[in-house]
């Protein structure tokens, strides 16, 4: 090829990744064509566990005085250090500022399946944002519904057949993002116990997909807005006329402590969590918003007292200032 060859080449490239950067972000309040995927297919045409897809809004449960109590409680006491099993962090997504996190925010927790993710930015970075239906909807399948058979094929695959190579990809991908303590592999890679994550750096990586800040961002960001899991955790006392994107993890069980990386608490019993994960995203008065909250207190609803009474507290007031 010669140099001018090489050149325009160079310049289609940088192109391609302009383009895939330029098209974040996007939101389905302001953008007509949101369901539509980056590959020109609709996320309608992708059927998961014989449903089309389509996008996922909050559960409309009442907020009333008592949960506002009990939300109160709950958010001093992870603020002050009374509540060390549950950790969150509130973002503005547009400024990247955090609004609001518990005092142990950045702190590693097992992340079950929200680590999923993680595992779909990678497959989609390496593909230059290009994947097939068949993988699309392998993906839609690991991400609506959490199959686990999913997670673990496109493991493998983003290893090109060999899972250690997957995990250590992945792990590459979240080191280079500058994610230092998230673990979004699963299993073991070498010495690193996989599915290790925190609210701090799970809000930094919505901040990052929202922006398109990697390659094939928008499909996850899209296919995200279409999982049918958490109505009962954080989706549970948001509107029902809300948007919300999002990926839950469940897990009880045996594992290994983050921070000794042992399989046995200090006593000789075995090391075991109750994790009840929940990150979401959603857009409102022209403000996008993450959240992330990992608890290891087994309780599904600790987590949707979070989301509603984060929302209570700091968006719904926008609301009435701005209409107002």
């Amino acid at each position: 090829m010669t140099l001018k060859g090489l050149y325009l080449s160079f310049l289609i490239y940088l192109f391609s990744i302009n383009y895939a950067l330029a098209v974040m972000p996007t939101n389905p309040v302001s953008d007509p064509h949101f369901t539509t995927l980056p590959s020109g297919k609709k996320l309608s045409d992708f059927k998961i566990k014989r449903r089309s897809l389509s996008l996922t809004t909050g559960a409309g449960a009442n907020f009333t005085q008592s949960h506002i109590a009990a939300y109160q409680g709950l958010k001093a006491a992870t603020k002050n250090g009374q509540n060390t099993k549950v950790r969150w962090a509130f973002m503005d997504l547009d400024t990247k500022t955090i609004i609001d996190q518990s005092n142990n925010a950045a702190t590693k927790i097992f992340g079950a399946s929200v680590s999923k993710i993680f595992v779909a930015a990678t497959l989609l970075h390496r593909e230059e944002g290009k994947i097939s239906d068949t993988i699309t909807k392998k993906m839609a399948n690991m991400l609506v519904v959490s199959s686990n058979s999913a997670w673990k094929q496109l493991q493998t695959w983003i290893g090109d057949g060999s899972a250690h190579k997957g995990r250590q990809r992945i792990h590459e991908f979240t080191q280079s993002m500058g994610y230092q303590l998230t673990r979004g592999f699963s299993g073991w890679l070498g010495n690193l116990h996989g599915n290790e994550l925190t609210a701090t750096e799970l809000t930094d990586f919505l901040h990052d997909t929202y922006m398109g800040k990697y390659l094939g961002a928008e499909t996850l960001w899209k296919l995200m807005h279409t999982c049918r899991t958490g109505y009962s955790k954080a989706l549970k006392y948001l509107p029902r006329d809300l948007y919300v994107g999002g990926k839950t993890g469940t897990y009880t069980g045996a594992t290994f402590d983050p921070k000794t990386g042992s399989d046995k608490n200090p006593d000789g019993t075995p090391y075991k969590v109750s994790v009840r994960n929940h990150v979401i995203v959603f857009h409102i008065d022209g403000r996008q918003y993450g959240l992330a909250v990992l608890a290891n207190n087994g309780s599904n609803e600790s987590v949707a007292l979070l989301a509603g009474g984060l929302f209570d507290e700091y968006v719904r007031p926008l609301q009435m200032s701005i209409s107002d």
